[in-house]
């Protein structure tokens, strides 16, 4: 759901922004927990969220001061970020539902948390800034992720390829460290929420970004710094829009 402005001290951008996190949860609701039973360790593990990313998105959303859009679910129920009739929509627990059932899942968890995202742009008289927070596990499929943090954005757009390479500069310059990649480890162009309202808003109208974070960042003593790096590097960038 949409919530309020951050709480923390912070000054509003000078262009309107947006934070999301789609795979913030890792929550099955009463009704639907027979669904998952036996799999409580897949839930917790990456098939069922995005670890990291309420931290990043509230972090975010109280630097701008401005709105969180937050998935409630775990994805391994309906992912809030891919398109309706895309083939991961739906996972291998919902995948044989009823078509009823589905869109049950659709009307209460998809549909609002899309509607609330392309209200709010409609809303906003000038261009909006929308920062999708995500995270990445360091291994897949048995291959190292050779990066800490990544920016997915469509090379396509100007605006957006600029704002990434921006926040890219200001974390290397922070926190030369950190290995900072651009469309890693997934293309921008790739499904999910922002790549599908760019085929409705254009450029002048809409900004989105992935924020990709390797989840090997959070078991570092340091991760409540790196999380203090990413922010301030996004609130530097954006302020240059």
């Amino acid at each position: 759901m949409l919530s309020g402005t951050g709480t923390m001290p912070g000054r509003k951008p000078p262009v309107p922004v947006l934070i999301s996190a789609e795979h913030a949860s890792c929550s099955v609701p009463d009704e639907w927990a027979g669904l998952f039973d036996g799999h409580a360790e897949l839930l917790q593990s990456h098939r069922g969220w995005d670890p990291g990313t309420p931290e990043l998105a509230a972090a975010l959303s109280a630097a701008f001061r401005v709105p969180l859009l937050a998935g409630e679910v775990t994805r391994l129920l309906v992912d809030l970020n891919r398109s309706s009739g895309h083939r991961q929509h739906f996972s291998e627990f919902t995948r044989a539902l009823s078509a009823a059932e589905q869109a049950e899942l659709v009307k209460r968890y998809w549909q609002p948390h899309w509607s609330a995202y392309r209200e709010h742009i409609e809303r906003t008289p000038s261009r909006l800034v929308h920062l999708a927070c995500h995270s990445f596990t360091p291994v897949l499929n048995g291959k190292l992720r050779n990066a800490d943090f990544g920016l997915l954005y469509d090379p396509c757009r100007a605006g957006e390829q600029a704002l990434a390479r921006r926040i890219a500069e200001a974390v290397r310059a922070l926190r030369p460290a950190l290995k900072v990649r651009m469309n890693y480890p997934y293309r921008g162009t790739a499904n999910g929420m922002g790549q599908q309202h760019r085929r409705w808003f254009p450029e002048t109208r809409l900004l989105t970004l992935e924020l990709e974070i390797n989840t090997r960042l959070l078991e570092r003593p340091d991760w409540s710094a790196v999380l203090e790096t990413v922010v301030d590097a996004c609130v530097r960038a954006v302020r240059r829009a």
